[in-house]
């Protein structure tokens, strides 16, 4: 995840952040204006998702933990199984390495961070880095349901595809699969021989998606609990922040400045940015809402419109 902003506010990263206002629990798209009562998700103290089957599904290693590491490791710890589905090979991200060592290095990077996680498996689908925009999202997405009725997926975090102003086209194109794969492969005429092969339409009834620039959010999830593990996740694709820090070495440098957290041991490094980052940044995301670290998403739950009638309605057979 080489994302120009980590360069942009390099300049910032020593400053203490700047408090967020207090704002009711509603949000606001700033692109279309629409608006969106907040619900938030807090830790629950015994395990209520037991049985239950979560998919992370992101292009890039560092996606799942940067912005879903928290909640990730919430909702397994209340009960849910958890797979990890990376759809690029990352062959774009390290700094000083060749595309075939960077594939290898983020390969082993992203099993660590999903160890870390506590997921149960990772599947990687291997597409080319930045490239996806000429992947056949039909395959991807014939890919993706596959994968959805074989691990029988409840819950899914993944990228919006409705975000505003996505610049990486593996992140949008991952984004569109991952949103017709839910909705297909509930149905009984897409891809039939999967049953063959004993599998069955398994609709996914949640799905937590987050954004990089503007969305609609309406589910801020309290990782206040969980925040150490989605750091550790984090400093875990130690081959990404390492091309990060390097990159804001690299930066200053033109500008003729020195941040003293980011020299000196590449370690002490990339433990300094990613707190500066990322622990910062989860915090300044959770303080509108009260919340010491927070994640927000656009959620979208089960379709409950015919529960009260078919409660009050419906017959045993």
């Amino acid at each position: 995840m080489e994302r120009r902003e980590f360069i942009e506010s390099t300049l910032a990263l020593a400053a203490a952040a700047p408090g967020a206002a207090k704002q009711p629990l509603a949000s606001r798209d700033s692109v279309t204006g629409a608006t969106a009562e907040v619900t938030i998700e807090r830790p629950a103290t015994d395990k209520p998702h037991a049985g239950k089957v979560l998919a992370s599904i992101a292009p890039h290693s560092d996606d799942h933990s940067i912005l879903s590491g928290g909640t990730i490791a919430k909702l397994i710890a209340e009960g849910y199984t958890g797979y990890l589905i990376r759809t690029s090979n990352d062959e774009k991200d390290s700094y000083d390495l060749t595309p075939g060592q960077t594939i290898a290095a983020n390969e082993a990077d992203t099993e660590g961070m999903a160890k870390v996680l506590g997921i149960k498996q990772v599947f990687n689908l291997g597409y080319r880095n930045h490239r996806m925009d000429d992947v056949s999202r039909v395959e991807m997405r014939a890919r993706l349901i596959f994968l959805i009725r074989l691990l029988k997926i409840d819950t899914i975090l993944s990228y919006d595809p409705w975000g505003h102003y996505e610049e990486n086209p593996d992140h949008y194109v991952t984004a569109q699969c991952v949103e017709a794969a839910c909705w297909m492969a509930a149905g009984h005429l897409d891809f039939p021989e999967h049953f063959a092969a004993g599998l069955k339409p398994h609709a996914v009834g949640e799905k937590y998606y987050y954004a990089r620039g503007p969305q609609l959010v309406n589910r801020v999830v309290d990782v206040s609990g969980t925040i150490d593990v989605k750091m550790a996740a984090i400093r875990a694709n130690r081959t990404m922040l390492s091309n990060m820090v390097r990159q804001a070495r690299d930066e200053l440098k033109r500008r003729g400045l020195v941040l003293p957290e980011l020299e000196g041991d590449l370690d002490t490094a990339i433990n300094a940015f990613a707190n500066l980052r990322f622990r910062a940044g989860t915090a300044r995301r959770g303080e509108p809402y009260g919340l010491k670290y927070g994640e927000p998403f656009h959620y979208i739950g089960p379709d409950t419109s015919l529960d009260t009638y078919i409660k009050e309605h419906a017959v045993k057979i």
